[in-house]
C-alpha cells in the first residue's frame, strides 16, 4: 500500500512540473542570451548550427575578450590566452573573433611549438567559413617553413585547398615544404596554382626543383623552351640534372647547346651584355660530364672537356676529379695522363688540394710512379704557391711504406723538412710501420726519438705502432717501460688496446711472465681488461701451465661488476688441461664451480688449447 500511494503521488507531481515548464518556455526563449542561441536540426540529417546575428552586447563581450587575449599574448602568456579562447569555443562564440586574433594565436602557437593547436585553430576558421587574407597565409606559412614544420604546411593545403590565394609566396612555402618533406608528388599537384600567380623568370627555379625530384624531363623541357633567353644558369643546371638522373646524358648535352644559343641571342639583343650572367657555366658542363661518366662513356667526357675549353670555360676541381675517377675505374692510364697534362700544362694555376687528390687517386689505383711524377711537377711549381703540403707528403710516404720501400719514404721526409714543413704524428706512425715491416728496430727507435725532439706529439696510434715494432723485434722490456712511463711523458694514459698489444707481443714469443707483468701493470693503472684482453692472455697462461693465473683471470672476468664474456671453448679447454695436470684438482674445482655459477656449459670432450696468439684490437 505504501508503494502504490508513493507511485500515485510521484505521477501527480510529475504532471504539475510538465505544465509549469510549458508555461515558462516562451518566456525563456525570449530572454535567452544571444551567445547561446543555437538550434540543432537533426531530422534525418546531421545536426548543424544556425548562427543568429550577434547583438551589440555580444559584440561588446567579444571585443573585450579579444583585447584581453591580445594583451596576454603580448605578455607571452600563451597558455592563459588559449584557455580563455576555449571558453568561447565551447558554445560557438569563437566564430565572432577577428582574423587578427586568430593570427596572433597561431603565430604564438608556432613559436612555442604547439603545431597541434595551429591545426585546430585553422580548422576552426574553416568551419566558420572564414577566408583568411593573403597576408595571413604569407606570415603563417613563412613561420612554419622557417621552423621546418613541413607536415603542417601540407595539412594547410589539405584543409583549405582551392580556397588558398594564388600567391607565389604562399605556394612557394607549400611547394618547398612538400619537397623538403620527401613528397614531390604533392609539390607537383600545386604547380598549376603556383603558375597562376604573377611569376617572374627567376621564380621558375621552384618548378625545375620539382621536376628534378619527380624525374619529369618532359615538363622541364617545356618550361625551358617557354623561358628561352630568360633562363638562368641555375635553372639550366637543374634541367641538366633531371636528364642525368633519368640516364639521358645525350639529351642533356642537347639542352646545353640550345641554352648556349639562347645565351648568344640574349647577348646580341642586350645593350650591356657583359653585365648579364651567362646561362651556361662550368657547373653545366660538369653535370653533363658526370652523366657521361656514369654511363661509362669516357670519350664523350673528353669531348665535353675540350668543348668547354673552346668557350673559355676553365675546368675546375670537380671536372678533373670526375674524369680521374672515371679513368681509374676503367684503368685507362692514357686518359689519366691526358688529364694530368691538362692540369699541369693548362692556363689555370695548379691547385695543391687538387693535385693531392690526383695523387691519392693514383696511389689507390696502384700507379705510384704516376703519383710521383705529379709530385715532381708540384715541386717544380712550388714558387707559384702550389707546392706539396703536409697531406701530400703523408699520402706518398704511406704509399712507399705499404710498398715496403722505407728508403724512399725517408727521402720524402728529407724533402718535407727541406720545404719547411714539420712532420706530424701521422707521418711518424707511417715510418714506424715501415720499420716494423723491414724489422729495423734501431731505426724505428731513432726516428721516434728524433721526431719527439723536434716537437712531434705522438698519438695513441703512434703508441700502438711502436709496441708492434718492439714486439716484432722481441724488445718486450722496452715495450713494458714505454707503456709504464707513457702517461708521465706524453700526457695521456694508455688504453686497454695498448696493454693488450703489449701482452700479445710477449705471448707471440712465449714470454709468458712478461705478458703477466703487463696484465698486472694494467690492473695497477686501473685499466679494466676487455674480452680481447682475456681471449689473448688466458690461452697463453694455459699454454704456460700457470694454473693459478688461469683461475685468477677467470675469476676477474666472471666475478667483475660488469662480467667479461669468455668463449665457452676457451674455458673448457682450460678446464680439460687443468684436470690432466697433476696436483691441480683444487684449481680445477674452483674453475668448474665458477663456470657452473656463470651458466657456462661444461663439455665432456675437450680440445687442446690453441698454440698461437694474436692481437685482434689492431
Amino acid at each position: 500500500m505504501v508503494f502504490f500511494i508513493s507511485l500515485a503521488l510521484w505521477r501527480h507531481l510529475g504532471q504539475r512540473q510538465k505544465v509549469g515548464k510549458k508555461a515558462l518556455k516562451p518566456l525563456a526563449s525570449q530572454s535567452c542570451q544571444p551567445s547561446s542561441l543555437a538550434k540543432k536540426i537533426s531530422v534525418g540529417q546531421r545536426a548543424e548550427i544556425v548562427d543568429p546575428k550577434p547583438d551589440a552586447k555580444l559584440l561588446q563581450t567579444i571585443q573585450s575578450a579579444e583585447e584581453q587575449m591580445m594583451k596576454l599574448l603580448e605578455q607571452r602568456e600563451f597558455t592563459r590566452a588559449l584557455n580563455f579562447f576555449r571558453t568561447f569555443e565551447r558554445d560557438g562564440r569563437d566564430r565572432h573573433f577577428s582574423e587578427v586574433l586568430f593570427a596572433a594565436l597561431i603565430q604564438s602557437a608556432i613559436r612555442v611549438g604547439k603545431i597541434d593547436v595551429v591545426e585546430r585553430l585553422l580548422r576552426s576558421m574553416k568551419r566558420r567559413g572564414a577566408e583568411p587574407s593573403c597576408d595571413f597565409w604569407r606570415t603563417t606559412l613563412k613561420m612554419l617553413s622557417s621552423r621546418k614544420h613541413f607536415d603542417a604546411c601540407l595539412s594547410i593545403f589539405a584543409i583549405f585547398g582551392r580556397s588558398l590565394p594564388a600567391d607565389k609566396v604562399v605556394f612557394s612555402c607549400l611547394i618547398n615544404g612538400a619537397l623538403e618533406n620527401g613528397t614531390p608528388q604533392h609539390a607537383a599537384a600545386m604547380l598549376d596554382r603556383y603558375r597562376e600567380s604573377d611569376l617572374e623568370p627567376r621564380d621558375h627555379v621552384l618548378l625545375f626543383r620539382t621536376y628534378v625530384s619527380m624525374g619529369d624531363v618532359d615538363s622541364a623541357e617545356k618550361t625551358f623552351l617557354a623561358l628561352g633567353e630568360n633562363m638562368s644558369s641555375l635553372m639550366l643546371n637543374l634541367l641538366l640534372l633531371t636528364c642525368i638522373n633519368a640516364k639521358q646524358p645525350d639529351r642533356a648535352l642537347g639542352y646545353l647547346h640550345q641554352a648556349r644559343t639562347f645565351q648568344e641571342c640574349a647577348s646580341k639583343n642586350d645593350v650591356n651584355p657583359e653585365e648579364n650572367e651567362p646561362i651556361v657555366d662550368v657547373v653545366s658542363y660538369n653535370t653533363v660530364i658526370k652523366g657521361f661518366a656514369q654511363a661509362g662513356m669516357l670519350p664523350r667526357c673528353f669531348d665535353c672537356l675540350h668543348e668547354m675549353k673552346s668557350f673559355n670555360l676553365q675546368p675546375d676541381d670537380v671536372t678533373f676529379g670526375t674524369l680521374l675517377d672515371m679513368c681509374i675505374a676503367d684503368n685507362d692510364m692514357k686518359a689519366a695522363n691526358e688529364i694530368v697534362e691538362l692540369l699541369v700544362r693548362g692556363d689555370r694555376p695548379v691547385d695543391t688540394v687538387m693535385c693531392t687528390m690526383f695523387i691519392k687517386g693514383f696511389v689507390r689505383a696502384q700507379k705510384l710512379p704516376k703519383a710521383i711524377e705529379l709530385y715532381e711537377e708540384m715541386k717544380r711549381r712550388n714558387h707559384e704557391g702550389s707546392g706539396p703540403d703536409i697531406v701530400t707528403y703523408s699520402v706518398l710516404i704511406k704509399a712507399y711504406v705499404d710498398a715496403h720501400d722505407l728508403e724512399r719514404a725517408l727521402l720524402l721526409v728529407e724533402d718535407l723538412t727541406a720545404a719547411g714543413h714539420t712532420p706530424d704524428d701521422i707521418i711518424l706512425t707511417h715510418l714506424l710501420e715501415g720499420c716494423r715491416y723491414v724489422g729495423n728496430h734501431s731505426l724505428g727507435k731513432k726516428l721516434f726519438d728524433d721526431m719527439l725532439a723536434v716537437g712531434v706529439r705522438p698519438s695513441e696510434f703512434t703508441l700502438v705502432t711502436m709496441l708492434k715494432l718492439h714486439g716484432r723485434c722481441g724488445a718486450h722490456a722496452e715495450a713494458y717501460q714505454l707503456v709504464a712511463t707513457w702517461e708521465k711523458k706524453h700526457g695521456f694514459a694508455p688504453s686497454v688496446i695498448h696493454y693488450t698489444c703489449l701482452m700479445s707481443g710477449c705471448l707471440r714469443t712465449k714470454n709468458y711472465d712478461q705478458a703477466w707483468q703487463a696484465y698486472e701493470l694494467m690492473l695497477d693503472m686501473s685499466v679494466q681488461p676487455d674480452e680481447t684482453t682475456i681471449a689473448t692472455l688466458l690461452p697463453g697462461m694455459v699454454a704456460a701451465q700457470h694454473w693459478e693465473r688461469v683461475v685468477s683471470i677467470a675469476r676477474h672476468a666472471m666475478k667483475a661488476p660488469t662480467r667479461i664474456n669468455i668463449a665457452t671453448e676457451t674455458l673448457n679447454n682450460a678446464l680439460s688441461q687443468m684436470r690432466q695436470a697433476s696436483g691441480q684438482a683444487a684449481n680445477a674445482d674452483q674453475l668448474q664451480t665458477m663456470m657452473q655459477e656463470a651458466n657456462v656449459q661444461i663439455r665432456s670432450r675437450m680440445r687442446s688449447p690453441p698454440r698461437e696468439f694474436g692481437y685482434r684490437h689492431a
